[in-house]
């Protein structure tokens, strides 16, 4: 998985600007000051972490392909990370803990892995991975020191988007929980309270000055946003989830009730050892709110708007949430469980490689090839983007031909070669 993903990002990750990163131009090559920049708000997001490391990234490489790359290798490094969570809660490692790399890595991400910027849905997912070792590692000695990498993880996720925005309210509301119980000194009660504050007040800071996307159509309602909401949680599995069409929402919904009835038994059962279950509750939680925000954010467009292939990472906890509560709750459920999760993935992960090339050869390469080509010709960025993108308006176009002039003066890859308008 690790050597095709390397192939994928090489072969295929876009030099040029890919959609929302054209207006990123000016602020990648310093002509506009990055600091606003990190705080404004994109679509529904606001991304000041990942827009940090973006930056540096592409000053330090000069290669918008590098936080491709970057994406790839934190993917891999996740995946590895699970694998070693679940031999630690186990003792020992299953063939079936291949699920990891077999959701994450392959190719059928396709959108995650051409789009540099993407990085952002990549940052969601790893911490996200964090927080839930966190949770599932806790005990009763160590409920301050988890309670405290939950809010600094909780913290960063808060910077990574409205996605990240649900998991850090699930960690700052689970810290405040291993406050209010168990044995702790009254000081470490009260900071675990004082931090998780943070996160409320974050939030209200996050919503100064929100608006709905203007070019966004009205979400379509709470069923029809559920509906797409549960396609889009299906893109765990990949690509290969489209091919069963509108029904993918029912086992996907019906797992996830299953998923609560293991935690909330896991509640009655163990009385005196609430933090894991209760931790997974909230994480899920999260995980369902992401799915749903997906769904209210995307219902408007067009009816299987879930299904893009982008989502596959930030969707992606709530499969590890399902595992890892199988994991935990032992006997045939931590047996059969994870093998049923593994063998579906196992099942999907020759639709999602060939997918992933099928759709770089067919779409991605060829548009590429022909961008390049043109800008090579010596066509002015106007002639080229009115080729390309007849479809964009006045403004749009304007924008895009500013950038790609500014990356032909600051000598950016084959942007040298481009034209000059004539006055």
């Amino acid at each position: 998985m690790f050597v095709a993903g390397l192939v994928y990002v090489e072969r295929y990750a876009w030099t040029n600007p890919y959609v929302d990163e054209w207006d990123f131009v000016p602020v990648l090559f310093g002509e506009q000051p990055a600091g606003p920049w990190l705080w404004e708000l994109h679509n529904e997001h606001r991304f000041p972490f990942p827009r940090l490391i973006y930056v540096c990234l592409f000053r330090l490489t000069g290669d918008l392909r590098a936080g491709c790359l970057v994406s790839f290798l934190g993917m891999s490094l996740l995946a590895g990370g699970l694998i070693a969570l679940a031999r630690r809660l186990r003792g020992r490692a299953k063939f079936v803990d291949a699920i990891f790399p077999l959701t994450l890595m392959h190719t059928g991400q396709g959108e995650n892995l051409y789009m540099g910027y993407q990085m952002c849905f990549m940052l969601v997912a790893v911490l996200a991975g964090a927080l839930l070792a966190v949770i599932v590692l806790t005990g009763e000695r160590n409920r301050f020191r988890r309670g405290l990498q939950a809010i600094v993880l909780g913290w960063l996720l808060l910077t990574c988007g409205s996605a990240g925005l649900a998991y850090g309210v699930a960690a700052a509301a689970w810290a405040v929980f291993l406050a209010l119980t168990g044995r702790m000194p009254v000081r470490q009660r009260v900071a675990l309270w004082l931090l998780g504050a943070v996160t409320p007040a974050y939030i209200w800071f996050y919503f100064q000055g929100y608006a709905r996307p203007a070019h966004h159509p009205k979400s379509a309602g709470v069923w029809e946003s559920a509906r797409v909401g549960l396609e889009a949680q299906s893109m765990a599995f990949g690509p290969a989830a489209t091919g069963v069409g509108p029904i993918v929402g029912v086992p996907v919904l019906v797992v996830g009730l299953m998923l609560v009835a293991l935690l909330v038994g896991a509640l009655w059962r163990y009385r005196n050892d609430w933090p894991r279950p209760v931790g997974l509750l909230l994480y899920l939680g999260a995980a369902a709110a992401v799915a749903f925000g997906i769904g209210w954010g995307r219902s408007g467009f067009l009816s299987d708007m879930g299904f893009a292939w982008r989502y596959g990472w930030i969707v992606a906890p709530a499969l590890w949430a399902g595992y890892f509560t199988c994991v935990l709750t032992g006997g045939r459920v931590a047996t059969y469980c994870p093998l049923v999760l593994f063998l579906v993935a196992l099942a999907v992960t020759p639709v999602n490689s060939i997918s992933g090339f099928l759709d770089a050869e067919r779409n991605v390469k060829p548009f590429d090839d022909a961008w390049e080509a043109d800008v090579r010709s010596g066509r002015s960025a106007d002639e080229v983007i009115r080729k390309h993108f007849p479809e964009y308006s006045p403004e749009v176009q304007a924008r895009m031909a500013a950038s790609m002039r500014l990356m032909r003066d600051r000598g950016y890859t084959y942007y040298g070669s481009l034209g000059v308008e004539e006055k």
